[in-house]
């Protein structure tokens, strides 16, 4: 590959410089470059503190910002683009510049990035049946429309014009999706026409890098723990070129319900100086996570809402400080910089304050507010509503007579209620659940309260993202009609909807609070374990979710939007709370307590099987490779059944412990049977205290996290087994395990392969 097909074109501007793709190197002025890439959301990060995080990175030894662009957060609505205030791109760009740092471009249209629905826009689901990331005319239209209004803004900042944008990134990890190099050569083009003339790239995990691959895109890899696979698989698809790893995760996101991420300094720092010795490029992702603000956190499968605390023990913390991994990693990086580079110090942390303020809330319950009212036959969902965020409130009559089971696809939470009084929920975590009623000799006002946790952010589930009721609710199996929906969008509406008056104290049921209070005007945690979940915002600015079951406790609060004096905190809680009558604001956050005990849905203990298991259920059996790679087993003959269950029977290193980072099934044909309806119907053993070793991470198509059997209270030792519940009958003709890929015990050797008509050994 020689350095013309991949250099940047002519300067325009007398002042610009060069950043070209070479035979071995990645070249800044004709001179070797090491990209050492900080990926940081300008979305994520108040505009007022921009400068003091772009400061930091570079004092944590970066030379280059990694940036998302989040094509949700530009275009709101349909032909609406937005790019002032926080959303001004080209600012950030521009302050980066000023700061002596380059800027790698991701504009999409897809990020993932634990982003709500990836980054797309929700108005898309408007379209029934739309194919999402392909070439349906009714995705791509809208694509184009937002990539040419992305180059309008951007391509003067590009360094061909003078200015310090370097690359940019066409799409995101498309093969974790499809496999349609038309599509991905169709964005390509895209990017073109919009003016974007630096070098294009994609990025891929080291097992998807061949999928939807066009020469156009120059190929990075991405991973979190094994280095020599991931750059063994780049060399196969890039026999020259530098190499580099598009996302080197220092540690994880987090989910709710989910023990607090964090990762071993010495793998972290290991890992890139095994890269810099080889002069081989990356990007931390995240070097500073921020936070995910209002609804704009995101979901993955099986539901897994994902907390609005971006923090990700990135080596910049959410609120801008300097961490273990900070100096590590600057220390690290001042031994292999550039030619001419140097490291700053690091800019001083904005001012915290913690105060504790007694105030006697004003509350207004949803029933008396003033929201947007449709009447219909049947439920609609929030997208046929025509609003993306927010609250939904249905009700209907119970005819007299009417009782048993409900059942309703309710996304994500359903409070039902009836004449007024809490009875049960619907709960996206558990879709197999439904609400029993009883039955009654006069008709009664029934109402379910919906709010939605966040799009799916990644997978072919994104398809499955609509919001609020879909489809029918039925009670006793009769189908309930005549419908009203009120609805409250976070978009666009303000709390004057509510009733708040002079209402003091508690209200039935879920409710808006509101609280004036006395603050300073700087940073701040806002403690939230008197409450139970729902969303909360300070001066009329949304500041995202909070949920008393963790692991983030604490909202962070940036001083650059409170006041010195009177603030107003509105807390939303969905469940209905006795409101406290205090405030309080901490100088650090709580972001590693998970407290089970305060759901409001007790799920209880995994199903435990009995061994042994029916020897006339086993399909397969044998041995896996001691190794990191992923290893396809096809079955000799293949089975039907709903249950899938893995039995490993010993490990490669003689432990008691085991491991994997993911499991895929085929179908007698050998293509993939989607993960979507897939929940874990029974495991031996899952670690939650320690780590987040829970065994959904087997089936939610990441192999940066891992299922771990139990090892902090109790070591159970072998036979371990997990049994997957496919949601309905599928022909089952193989599988593909992916083992644990950080360092650590868990390698599974021998094993039994399960598929039956219902869970064996119960």
């Amino acid at each position: 590959m020689s350095a013309l097909v991949w250099a940047s074109a002519n300067c325009v501007k007398a002042s610009a410089s060069t950043f070209e793709i070479g035979e071995n190197d990645f070249l800044l002025d004709g001179k070797p470059f090491v990209i050492r890439c900080a990926e940081m959301h300008f979305a994520r990060v108040p505009k007022a503190y921009w400068r003091h995080r772009i400061q930091m990175v570079k004092a944590g030894g970066f030379n280059v910002i990694c940036a998302y662009m989040f094509w949700n957060f530009h275009e709101p609505r349909e032909g609406q683009f937005r790019f002032d205030g926080d959303r001004d791109v080209a600012e950030f760009c521009r302050i980066a510049q000023e700061e002596g740092m380059w800027v790698i471009l991701r504009p999409g249209p897809y990020s993932c990035a634990e982003w709500e629905f990836g980054g797309l826009p929700w108005w898309l689901l408007k379209n029934e049946g739309i194919k999402l990331r392909s070439r349906d005319p009714r995705f791509l239209a809208p694509v184009r429309n937002y990539l040419m209004e992305v180059g309008r803004r951007l391509k003067a900042n590009q360094i061909t014009h003078g200015g310090n944008i370097l690359m940019v990134q066409g799409e995101n990890e498309y093969g974790f999706w499809g496999d349609d190099c038309e599509y991905m050569r169709t964005i390509h083009d895209a990017l073109r026409e919009a003016g974007f003339d630096v070098p294009l790239f994609s990025c891929n995990p080291a097992y998807n890098l061949k999928k939807g691959r066009i020469p156009e895109l120059y190929p990075v890899v991405n991973f979190g723990a094994n280095p020599v696979n991931a750059f063994e698989k780049l060399r196969e698809v890039l026999p020259t070129g530098p190499m580099m790893c598009g996302e080197f995760y220092p540690a994880w996101f987090d989910s709710w319900g989910e023990k607090h991420h964090v990762k071993s300094l010495s793998e972290c720092i290991n890992t890139l100086s095994w890269m810099l010795e080889r002069r081989y490029s990356f990007s931390v992702y995240m070097a500073h996570g921020g936070t995910s603000f209002g609804w704009w956190a995101g979901c993955n499968a099986p539901f897994r809402p994902q907390t609005s605390s971006y923090d990700y023990e990135a080596p910049v913390s959410e609120a801008g400080w300097t961490t273990e991994k900070f100096f590590a990693m600057r220390d690290l990086f001042a031994r292999h910089l550039n030619e001419g580079e140097s490291i700053p110090s690091a800019p001083p942390p904005y001012p915290v304050q913690e105060k504790t303020v007694k105030a006697k809330p004003q509350a207004a319950s949803f029933a008396g507010a003033n929201l947007r009212t449709v009447a219909s036959q049947s439920p609609k969902t929030f997208e046929q509503l025509d609003f993306g965020y927010g609250y939904a409130v249905y009700s209907t009559k119970v005819p007299a007579g009417w009782g048993g089971d409900m059942t309703a696809d309710v996304r994500d939470l359903g409070v039902v209620r009836i004449d007024g009084e809490t009875v049960g929920f619907f709960d996206r975590r558990h879709p197999k659940a439904g609400v029993k009623i009883k039955p009654s000799d006069e008709e009664r006002e029934l109402e379910i309260f919906v709010e939605q946790m966040g799009r799916y952010n990644f997978g072919q589930i994104m398809h499955e993202s609509q919001k609020g009721i879909v489809g029918e609710v039925k009670l006793g199996g009769k189908t309930l009609k005549d419908w009203t929906i009120k609805f409250f969008s976070l978009e666009d509406d303000n709390f004057g909807v509510f009733a708040f008056g002079g209402e003091q104290g508690g209200v039935n049921g879920p409710c808006a609070l509101k609280y004036e209070i006395d603050l300073e005007a700087k940073d701040t945690f806002l403690d939230m374990r008197d409450f139970r979940r729902g969303m909360v915002a300070v001066n009329g600015r949304w500041i995202g979710r909070y949920w008393s079951i963790g692991p983030t406790q604490t909202m962070y609060v940036p001083g650059c939007w409170l006041k010195d004096g009177k603030n107003e905190i509105v807390v939303i809680d969905d469940i209905g709370i006795a409101p406290p009558e205090e405030l309080r604001f901490l100088s650090r956050p709580i972001l590693d307590m998970n407290r089970p005990e305060t759901d409001y849905w007790r799920a209880g203990e995994r199903k435990k099987l009995q061994a042994p298991l029916p020897s006339a259920d086993i399909v397969n059996e044998g041995r896996f490779a001691n190794t990191r790679a992923a290893q396809t087993i096809m079955f000799e003959k293949p089975r039907k059944g709903r249950y899938f269950t893995l039995e490993m029977l010993d490990s490669a290193d003689g432990k008691q412990f085991a491991a994997g980072s993911e499991l895929d099934l085929f179908d007698a044909q050998g293509c993939n049977i989607p993960h979507s309806k897939w929940t874990v119907a029974a495991v031996s053993s899952e670690e939650r205290q320690g780590e987040d070793g829970s065994a959904e991470n087997l089936i939610d198509g990441q192999t940066a996290n891992h299922w771990h059997s139990e090892w902090y209270r109790c070591q159970r030792g072998y036979p371990h087994y997990v049994t997957l519940d496919l949601g309905g009958e599928c022909e089952v003709g193989g599988m593909k395990w992916t083992p644990r890929q950080s360092d650590g015990p868990g390698r599974v050797r021998t094993y039994r392969v399960f598929v039956s008509t219902a869970i064996p050994g119960l």
